[in-house]
């Protein structure tokens, strides 16, 4: 009874020191002062919002609204702005696509005062759990048998060599089918419409794939149509 009761009151004492632990933590962020810059990327129409604070351990793609509604808060606050068609947020920064018809320079400061509001108010980013459904759906298509051996090697060199450079432009790109020799892709963020979107991928993805899986003849862009 007595080592129960010891257990009991570690648990308890233990549970107040990490709340105020955490509470501590939120509060030395609030006193850190948010900076944040942008870079232009190959797409006119898309910037990157890089931030002094890491937003995500990762890449998240909301380019669907209905997704940043289910994980995102403050994605989905970013789709607020009448201007804004996308938003992938990935590690410290989040990059932003915009209607044609505005300008960066009248949105950028607008945008600015927007994401630090969001991040100082403690707006959560993305949500728990987010990571392990991806991962489970990827699971899901391997066990499912949808995915065979070429495919898996495809997707492999796609996240080592090929995501990070494209994810430093403020793009995506994402593997959706292979047959007959040629890959389909789907790329996002500012490699989507850009004027250089061909040259990604025929002397980019397709070279470095090409080279390194002899199935592979020809990679094209994924348009979901």
């Amino acid at each position: 009874m007595l080592i129960q009761e010891s257990i009991m009151r570690f648990k308890e004492i233990f549970s107040k020191k990490k709340k105020k632990a955490d509470k501590d933590v939120k509060e030395k962020k609030k006193e850190i002062p948010i900076l944040i810059y942008t870079e232009q990327t190959p797409n006119p129409n898309t910037l990157k919002f890089v931030t002094s604070r890491m937003l995500f351990d990762g890449m998240a793609d909301f380019s669907d609204i209905e997704m940043a509604k289910k994980w995102s808060p403050f994605a989905e606050k970013l789709y607020e702005l009448p201007y804004i068609e996308n938003v992938v947020i990935n590690k410290n920064f989040v990059s932003l696509d915009k209607t044609e018809d505005k300008g960066w320079r009248d949105l950028m400061f607008e945008i600015k005062d927007f994401i630090k509001k969001q991040l100082t108010d403690g707006e959560v980013i993305v949500k728990d759990g987010y990571k392990e459904m991806l991962e489970k759906e990827w699971e899901e298509k391997k066990n499912s048998g949808e995915i065979n051996s070429i495919e898996q090697k495809i997707i492999e060199i796609i996240d080592e060599h090929i995501k990070p450079w494209i994810e430093g432009d403020g793009g995506g790109i994402e593997y959706t089918g292979f047959e007959d020799g040629v890959v389909k892709v789907r790329l996002y963020g500012a490699c989507s419409t850009c004027s250089s979107a061909t040259v990604t991928l025929k002397s980019g993805v397709e070279d470095i794939l090409k080279s390194m899986i002899p199935d592979v003849k020809e990679v094209v862009q994924d348009f979901g149509f």
